[in-house]
């Protein structure tokens, strides 16, 4: 901070004391932090303070009107680990050239031509629940949602499909990694890489498993190129992809990219039906009014990209719950300049943090803003800055309108045949690891 600007409010705590409340509450003390000393304050997240700010405006700030002075912040970086540099972690030239190689598979008019895909990837999803329905069983939804994005992302990015044994993998594999990632940030003391603690150990294993899957994917899909089948996929494009020199992607960055997409595109789309799921259980009047917009617009037909706009109760159930559970509900950045923020004026290298989850809750944008109320959104009382589950400005995700017409594509198979009920409403309690989801397992019956 400058001698002429005063310091953020925050609270007066050791590094110790941060660690703990974080670790055990990150939300609720934030929340706290917020409620104590205004829209932006001052905490300490392992060995660094940091401006955490939750007000569109300061928002704004860092994502779009001076985004050129930040970089991704420490959270990010530590996923390079097992990232590497793909499009999530990658800064400058590098990013540049692999957004703009990337961003025509993510353009509205080649989505249309995933849908089928999308659809057919939820087909063993739809089974299962109607299986379950008949026998009266119940499922854990988040793994079911984990099985469904995984197959979709596969299909519709990489030209593959995965194995159960694959599936599985993801499934038991992917959370340690995140897990680890976020308390290496959170923790007092940052800890080497190559120290062998146990928690280090078993992240290690679960990079190399998954790994494993990601090479076996790329290895296929360039025999299937080779062998003259080029495809539309991403994967396809990236493989074919080469720059002024005649030169390609290498190993390592093919690998760092389909990593990325392969993890990032799918975990936070079935975090977002998960909840989803939880908060149409918890609405059954909702819910039916859901389920007799599904069976109006569709019959007994599956859903196409076509019908998404015709389903505005459905898409407004997503919005909500992408408000109250933003998976990517933090957003972190480091000063590469010096730069003014929230009126506070911050040195080179400072750490400064949005705040999504607390900013889309912020009660002078959204009335009664911590209840799900889909029909604010039908009745056109969005605030646009106020709403950022994507991010904001030239980093905003890639694949935020393939993320919504995934979930909106699969809600509307798996929804039009099933009515939903959780008993006693599920885990209240929310997992704010690298993104955000339920903190305990939900497990759903089903009904035809």
């Amino acid at each position: 901070m400058t001698a002429s600007s005063p310091l953020p409010p925050g609270p007066r705590t050791s590094p110790l004391r941060s660690a703990l409340d974080l670790r055990r509450d990150p939300l609720g003390y934030l929340r706290h932090l917020r409620a104590a000393y205004g829209d932006a304050f001052r905490v300490r997240i392992g060995p660094r303070e940091v401006l955490m700010v939750t007000h569109p405006d300061a928002a704004r700030e860092v994502l779009v009107t001076q985004a050129a002075r930040f970089r991704k912040g420490r959270g990010i970086q530590k996923m390079q680990d097992f990232l590497g540099t793909g499009l999530l972690t990658a800064e400058g030239q590098t990013w540049r050239t692999h957004r703009r190689l990337m961003q025509p598979s993510f353009h509205r008019a080649a989505l249309s031509g995933m849908a089928d895909d999308i659809v057919q990837a939820a087909r063993p999803t739809h089974a299962a629940l109607l299986d379950a329905a008949d026998s009266g069983v119940g499922l854990e939804v988040g793994g079911e949602m984990l099985r469904v994005t995984l197959r979709a992302v596969a299909s519709v990015l990489f030209g593959t499909g995965l194995t159960d044994e694959e599936l599985r993998v993801v499934e038991s594999e992917l959370p340690p990694l995140l897990d680890h990632t976020a308390n290496r940030v959170r923790s007092v003391v940052d800890l080497p890489r190559w120290l062998p603690t146990p928690a280090g150990q078993r992240s290690a294993a679960a990079s190399r498993a998954l790994d494993a899957i990601v090479a076996r994917i790329i290895a296929a899909r360039r025999a299937e190129q080779e062998a003259g089948t080029p495809g539309n996929d991403l994967l396809g494009l990236l493989l074919a992809a080469r720059d002024e020199e005649g030169g390609g992607l290498s190993d390592r960055e093919l690998r760092d990219e389909v990593m990325t997409l392969f993890l990032a595109g799918h975990e936070t789309t079935a975090n977002t039906l998960t909840f989803l799921v939880l908060l149409l259980a918890r609405h059954p009047d909702v819910q039916a009014r859901v389920q007799a917009e599904l069976r109006g617009v569709l019959g007994d037909r599956d859903p196409g990209a076509a019908d998404l706009p015709r389903l505005p109760l459905l898409n407004a159930c997503i919005q909500e719950t992408l408000r109250l559970y933003p998976p990517a509900w933090l957003v972190p950045r480091q000063a590469t300049a010096p730069v003014r923020v929230a009126g506070f004026d911050l040195p080179e290298g400072a750490a400064v943090s949005v705040c999504i989850y607390l900013l889309q809750r912020h009660a002078a944008y959204w009335p009664d803003p911590h209840t799900f109320v889909p029909d604010r959104w039908l009745r056109g009382e969005r605030t646009p800055d106020a709403f950022m589950p994507f991010g904001l400005g030239p980093r905003m995700c890639i694949g935020n309108n393939l993320a919504l017409m995934e979930a909106g594509l699969i809600a509307a198979l798996l929804l039009r045949d099933v009515h939903v009920t959780v008993p006693d409403s599920g885990p209240t309690g929310l997992h704010a690891g690298v993104t955000l989801r339920p903190d305990g397992p939900v497990t759903a019956v089903f009904h035809r």
